[in-house]
C-alpha cells in the first residue's frame, strides 16, 4: 500500500501465485483439495486501497485450538492477496482467519510508525480483520479489515507568503504494542518524536501514531524559514479513529482550531489548542467550536461573552418535549400568538442560544449531581465553556450586578443602579442582555416541565442564567434525610427582567436556580 490505506472490505486470496478471479467457482467434489480464497471488502475508506506487492500476515486456527497456518505470508497481485495455501478436507471443521498488514516476518506483536510521512502514510497503517466460523469453500472468504492506530487530518489555512515547507506534530511516542486480538496500546517505554506530516493538498496533510494520551505540539515550517509550534491540549487518542485539527498559520504565530470533519475511518472529533478556541479579545470575539461569540471586558474586570452559548455537547440532542425532563439541553423559546413556544429555528437558535440544565451546563450528565457535596464543588467549573473560561459564580454575579436573592448587596458594584442591577447599564457597555425564559423543573420528582415567565408587550419578559455556585436550601426525597437522595438543589444565577415600562426599569438581579430548571448560559473568563 504505496498511498493511503482504504478501510473497508478486503478480498484477501490465498491463491496461486498467478492471478485469479474472484468470481464464484464451481464447488469441488467432496474431498478434492482446495485453495484459501479470502475476499477484500473495506468498510471505511481513505484515499486509495491495497497496491500490488502489498503483503499480509494470515493466520488460520482450526476448531479454535490447531493452529492450521501461522502468519503466512501473501501479496496483493492488484486484485487478490494469493498464497498457496490449502484447505483442508473436512467441509464442516470451521476455522478463525485473522489477517493483518503490513506483514512482519516476526509476527505483528510490536509496530512502530515512521517518523517521517511526508512521503505518504501507508506503511505507519496498521491494519487487520478477524472473522470466525469460515468453512472450506472454493467460494472466497470475506474478512473486514479495520485500523487500528491514529490518523491526524491537519486542515490548514496559509496566511503566510508560500506554502510551508514541512508540517509536523511533537511528543507522540512511535512505537504500539499489538495484542493477539489486533489491539494497539502504546509502547510506554519508547521514546517521544517528531512525525513529519504527509501532504495531501495544500490545504490538507496527515499522519499516523499510536493510539495514546499526549499533549502534542504543532508546528510548522513556513516558506520564509521561520518555526512556528503552538501546544495543543491533552487528548485521548483511540485506536481506530480520526482526529481532525484545524490550523492557522500566519506570517509570525500558528493558531489551532477546530476542524472539519471527514468521512473517513472511525471519526474521533476534533483536538483543539491549548484553549480549545481562539480569542480576538482586542476585537471583540472568540471563536469557539467554529462559532463566533461576541464577548466584552465589562467594568467588574472580566470578560464576559455577550452572547448565549449555542452549543451542543457530544451526545446529547436538544429537546422540543417537556415531558422529557432529562433532556440537559432545550431549543430556546419564542412568542407564538402571543404564547411561548420553542423555536427549532437557526435564526432563532443564534440570537438565544439554547436552554441548558445545570448539570449538562457544568460539563456532566443528568443526574450527576447527587449530594450538597457535589454541587459545592463545581463552582467555577469550566463545564461546557471553552478551556480558560468558567460557568459564572456567585461573586462574578454580585461584582458584576451588585444584588440578588441570597447575596449580600454590593453598592459599589458597577451595574448596581442603586436598587437593582440594570440591564440599560449593562447594555451601555455592550452586555447585550435579553431575557429568553426558561424551562421550569421544579426538582427531579416532576414527569414535564413548564414554559415559564409571562410576555410583555410581545415578547418574553423574564428568564433565567444558569450559574456555578450552589446556593439557597437543599431538598431530599425524604425531608432532611440526605442518605434518601437529592430531590433539588440550587446555583446562583442571573434573573433578567423586563416587564416594565422602560428600558431603565429592566432588572438583571441574581437568583436561585434550581439544577433541573432550563436556562441561557453565557461564560466568563478565567483571572
Amino acid at each position: 500500500m504505496k498511498k493511503l490505506f482504504l478501510l473497508g472490505a478486503c478480498l484477501l486470496t490465498l491463491a496461486a501465485c498467478e492471478k485469479k478471479s474472484v468470481s464464484p467457482e464451481p464447488t469441488p467434489e467432496q474431498g478434492e483439495k482446495r485453495l484459501v480464497r479470502i475476499a477484500p471488502v473495506m468498510t471505511k475508506v481513505s484515499e486509495t486501497a491495497f497496491e500490488a506487492g502489498d503483503a499480509i500476515g494470515v493466520t488460520m486456527i482450526r476448531s479454535n485450538t490447531d493452529v492450521y497456518a501461522d502468519n503466512t505470508k501473501m501479496v496483493f497481485d492488484g486484485s487478490i492477496f494469493s498464497g498457496s495455501l490449502m484447505w483442508y478436507a473436512e467441509g464442516t471443521d470451521g476455522s478463525s482467519v485473522t489477517a493483518y498488514y503490513p506483514f512482519n516476518e516476526a509476527g505483528p506483536a510490536n509496530f512502530t510508525v515512521q517518523t517521517d510521512q511526508s512521503a505518504g502514510t501507508s506503511t505507519s497503517d496498521f491494519v487487520a480483520g478477524v472473522k470466525t466460523g469460515v468453512l472450506p469453500s472454493a467460494h472466497a472468504v470475506t474478512l473486514p479489515f479495520k485500523h487500528k492506530l491514529t490518523r491526524i487530518v491537519l486542515n490548514v489555512t496559509n496566511n503566510a507568503e508560500g506554502e510551508p515547507t514541512s508540517i509536523a506534530l511533537k511528543g507522540a511516542k512511535l512505537a504500539a504494542k499489538i495484542a493477539e486480538d489486533f489491539t494497539a496500546t502504546v509502547d510506554e517505554a519508547a521514546d517521544a518524536g517528531v512525525i513529519v506530516a504527509h501532504k495531501i493538498s495544500a490545504t490538507q496533510y496527515d499522519l499516523i501514531l499510536p493510539p495514546q494520551t499526549v499533549s502534542l505540539i504543532a508546528t510548522v515550517t513556513t516558506a520564509g524559514g521561520n518555526e512556528l509550534s503552538q501546544a495543543l491540549q491533552e487528548a485521548e487518542l483511540k485506536g481506530g479513529m480520526q482526529y481532525s485539527i484545524s490550523m492557522i498559520v500566519n506570517p509570525s504565530d500558528l493558531k489551532v482550531a477546530f476542524g472539519a470533519e471527514i468521512a473517513a475511518w472511525e471519526d474521533g472529533g476534533e483536538i483543539g489548542g491549548d484553549n480549545t478556541l481562539i480569542e480576538k479579545l482586542s476585537q471583540g470575539y472568540i471563536l469557539y467550536h467554529e462559532d463566533k461569540y461576541t464577548v466584552a471586558k465589562m467594568k467588574d474586570g472580566k470578560w464576559w461573552m455577550t452572547e448565549n452559548m449555542r452549543y451542543v455537547p457530544e451526545g446529547i440532542t436538544p429537546s422540543a418535549e417537556l415531558g422529557n425532563v432529562t433532556a440537559g439541553v432545550y431549543y430556546p423559546l419564542t412568542v407564538v400568538e402571543n404564547s411561548r413556544a420553542f423555536a427549532t429555528d437557526n435564526e432563532t437558535i443564534a440570537r438565544n442560544g439554547y436552554l441548558y440544565q445545570a448539570e449538562v451546563a457544568l460539563g456532566l450528565k443528568i443526574g450527576d449531581i447527587k449530594s450538597l457535596e457535589d454541587a459545592q464543588a463545581l463552582e467555577g467549573a469550566q463545564g461546557i465553556c471553552p478551556k480558560g473560561w468558567h460557568v459564572p459564580t456567585k461573586t462574578d454575579i454580585t461584582n458584576l450586578v451588585g444584588k440578588g436573592v441570597g447575596i449580600t448587596t454590593k453598592t459599589d458594584a458597577p451595574y448596581y443602579d442603586g436598587a437593582n442591577g440594570s440591564i440599560k447599564l449593562l447594555n451601555e457597555d455592550g452586555f447585550k442582555m435579553f431575557p429568553c425564559g426558561m424551562v421550569s423543573i421544579n426538582n427531579n420528582t416532576v414527569t414535564a416541565g413548564t414554559l415559564s415567565y409571562t410576555i410583555y408587550e410581545g415578547r418574553i419578559a423574564a428568564g433565567m442564567m444558569i450559574g456555578s455556585t450552589q446556593n439557597g436550601s437543599v431538598t431530599y426525597n425524604t425531608a432532611n434525610d440526605p442518605t434518601s437522595g437529592l430531590k433539588n438543589i440550587s446555583f446562583c444565577g442571573l434573573m433578567p427582567m423586563t416587564n416594565k415600562a422602560t428600558e431603565a426599569e429592566y432588572t438583571c438581579n441574581g437568583t436561585n436556580v434550581s439544577y433541573r430548571i432550563a436556562g441561557a448560559l453565557r461564560c466568563v473568563r478565567n483571572d
